[in-house]
């Protein structure tokens, strides 16, 4: 995907605070997947998730995604995982071959969301599950995030699929159910954290941001860490995951 290529090094930084292990055990409870389950991680950048859910599970693993710079980190991690370059509206996967997909904080980046969602449908076999973690539209209004740079938020409102959009996407495709499944769950990051993944646009929601809004919210921060000594700034972890039963 467009932008990554410049950030694969340091990627893993802004996901430290995000709980891995908790992500690969919901997937694997709400998709049924164990040792004898083969499963796709569509987007998988550099394979944080999918090592994970592996782990979990000991299920047989496959990661893709289009930006190879992505996935040369990715194979670092793992080389007993298949790692694959392609996108998620052509993937290069016969039919009814995957117990599970899943897919972290990707679907806001997708061109064709329904040619995915197709394509998804497609490979997956009867009775498996598409999981995807992303953030709401409720939850992207209360992130703490965006009270130091709000400026940003209307561009992450226009790109994330809202609820409706993926019931239609995944009706459309022929699943048979879509849940929507809300968490929050406590966090905390220091300020020069945050900045230095502003900074250094370690999130996607970081490239729309202006300069003069970029060096607005720093200012915040900094001022915030000198105000409170150091103290970390609560920023909740606030996912939704999605989840699609063929």
């Amino acid at each position: 995907m467009r932008g990554f290529e410049a950030i694969a090094k340091e990627y893993d930084k802004g996901r430290r605070g995000e709980s891995i292990e908790f992500w690969a055990e919901e997937t694997a409870r709400l998709a049924g997947l164990d040792d004898g389950s083969l499963v796709l991680d569509l987007g998988c950048g550099t394979g944080i998730y999918t090592v994970g859910i592996g782990l979990e599970t000991a299920a047989s693993m496959c990661g893709l995604d289009p930006t190879p710079t992505m996935l040369a980190r990715a194979r670092e991690k793992s080389k007993s995982i298949l790692w694959m370059n392609a996108v998620g509206e052509w993937l290069p996967i016969r039919a009814c071959v995957f117990d599970g997909v899943f897919s972290s904080q990707v679907w806001h980046h997708i061109a064709d969301k329904q040619k995915t969602a197709d394509e998804c449908f497609r490979v997956l076999k009867p009775g498996g599950a598409l999981v995807i973690r992303t953030i709401s539209h409720e939850q992207l209004r209360k992130k703490v995030v965006f009270e130091y740079f709000p400026k940003i938020l209307a561009s992450q409102l226009e790109v994330y699929p809202s609820e409706e959009d993926f019931n239609r996407y995944f009706r459309n495709a022929g699943f048979s159910s879509t849940e929507h499944l809300s968490y929050t769950m406590e966090r905390y990051q220091r300020a020069s954290e945050l900045m230095e993944i502003a900074e250094k646009k370690l999130w996607s929601m970081f490239r729309t941001v202006t300069p003069e809004g970029l060096a607005q919210g720093i200012t915040k921060l900094r001022d915030y860490e000198k105000e409170h000594e150091g103290r970390p700034v609560r920023n909740d972890e606030t996912i939704t995951l999605v989840v699609a039963k063929k």
